[in-house]
């Protein structure tokens, strides 16, 4: 019951930023994050999607100070790759 109404809070503020950022990814850190574990991350991410059509993942970190890298590193590689490798790129010169 608890988790239910925490990740309830948290998706609520979760889809006000997907809808301005599209993150595709939303990292639970913290004490909380890490105390709600994959259950709170679950019960978020299941709200999330009745609350924002843009798909959002949501994990909990699994250790201290590191959340916010975790989650952000593999989207700024994603977004490296896409703009190293697009394929609509004009030739050079």
């Amino acid at each position: 019951m608890f988790l239910t109404a925490l990740a309830e809070r948290i998706a609520l503020a979760a889809a006000a930023v997907a809808a301005v950022l599209d993150p595709g990814r939303v990292v639970l850190g913290g004490e909380t994050g890490r105390a709600g574990g994959a259950g709170l991350a679950r019960r978020v991410e299941r709200r999330l999607r009745t609350l924002s059509p843009l798909p959002t993942e949501v994990r909990a970190a699994r250790s201290g100070g590191g959340a916010v890298l975790s989650g952000a590193l593999p989207t700024a590689l994603d977004a490296a790759r896409d703009d190293l490798f697009a394929p609509d790129l004009p030739p050079p010169g």
